[in-house]
């Protein structure tokens, strides 16, 4: 993993390995210090990488 350089980095590698993990208690380690990284940024900044990851997310499963 890259090293990661600020709070919006941090995010969003938290809530990309939540979405991505292969397996739900993976998923459940990384939403407590996502949402401790969240609750320092501004609200606005959260809703952008939260927007990042969606469309991220949409590029990697296309739906069939």
């Amino acid at each position: 993993m890259p090293e990661l350089k600020n709070h919006t980095q941090a995010l969003t590698a938290a809530l990309l390995l939540a979405a991505t993990a292969p397996h739900e208690s993976i998923a459940a380690e990384v939403e407590g210090p996502a949402e401790l990284i969240a609750g320092g940024m501004p609200p606005a900044h959260v809703d952008r990488v939260k927007d990042v990851i969606e469309v991220a997310l949409a590029m990697l499963t296309p739906e069939a």
